[in-house]
């Protein structure tokens, strides 16, 4: 597990990153500005927070342990970088509905950043599933 975990660090960090902030939208959840359209509204509240924090555990469970059958690697990839790029872009919508500038989008953006770099180096045999291409 210790060689998994040094192989797989970047996704260990990122599955960190996705619980934290999975449980932090469960405990302060409606954090966005009211005036947002339903779906970007949506992602702040405990149901997100909630799958939040299941796609951070997966993702955490598949890097320590390094499995990558039935291309899960990359449906967690997807998801990971799906729910970051939505809440990067929810915040900083919601940044520039109430004309006020804070750094959780900015935060947000390395993030999303640090996953689809790490998505760029990701070894192809474990997106595709495992078989040697």
């Amino acid at each position: 597990m210790k060689r998994h975990f040094w192989k797989n660090r970047q996704w260990v960090t990122i599955a960190v990153e996705e619980i934290i902030v999975g449980i932090i939208v469960m405990l302060h959840y409606q954090q966005l500005d009211v005036r947002l359209p339903p779906a970007l509204g949506l992602l702040d509240d405990a149901p997100f927070g909630l799958l939040y924090l299941t796609v951070g555990v997966v993702l955490l469970v598949n890097s320590l342990w390094d499995f990558y059958w039935h291309r899960i690697r990359l449906v967690l990839i997807a998801l990971s970088g799906g729910l970051w790029t939505m809440l990067t872009v929810s915040y900083a919508l919601s940044d520039f509905v109430t004309n006020n500038v804070t750094i959780i989008p900015f935060v947000f953006s390395i993030i999303t950043i640090n996953v689809f770099l790490s998505a760029w180096i990701e070894p192809r045999h474990k997106l595709k599933g495992g078989g040697r291409y």
